[in-house]
């Protein structure tokens, strides 16, 4: 996407289009990606690992939002300021979602004897 954002010319209407198929496969690739990290993380049982992948994808969203910062003035109507609000959104729930991760790492104490009657 950042080499087409140097290569087009934002004046020309064709620019326009074409640099609206690099919006949409990166909005597939925020959206796609944040689905699997979503479906990996609720399977996973270390609430560490299932942080380290939430944080995989804010670092994707940060990357993302680098390019889309420079872009989303010079394309203003082919997407870019959509997605980059887009992509803003995810990262937020994203981050959300590896602070609770984290959380539930940090505070895994035993359950006290004498809590639950005894079932046997």
């Amino acid at each position: 996407m950042e080499a087409a954002g140097r290569d087009l010319d934002p004046s020309h209407t064709e620019s326009c289009a074409a640099f609206g198929v690099h919006v949409r496969n990166v909005r597939a690739a925020i959206v796609h990606t944040y689905a699997l990290v979503a479906h990996a993380s609720v399977k996973e049982a270390s609430p560490e690992v299932a942080a380290a992948l939430w944080n995989a994808m804010i670092e994707q969203c940060n990357d993302a939002l680098r390019v889309l910062r420079k872009l989303k003035d010079l394309y203003p109507d082919c997407g870019t300021p959509q997605l980059y609000d887009l992509t803003l959104d995810y990262r937020r729930e994203a981050e959300e979602r590896y602070r609770q991760n984290l959380e539930d790492s940090q505070c895994q104490t035993p359950t006290p004897a004498g809590l639950f009657p005894n079932q046997n």
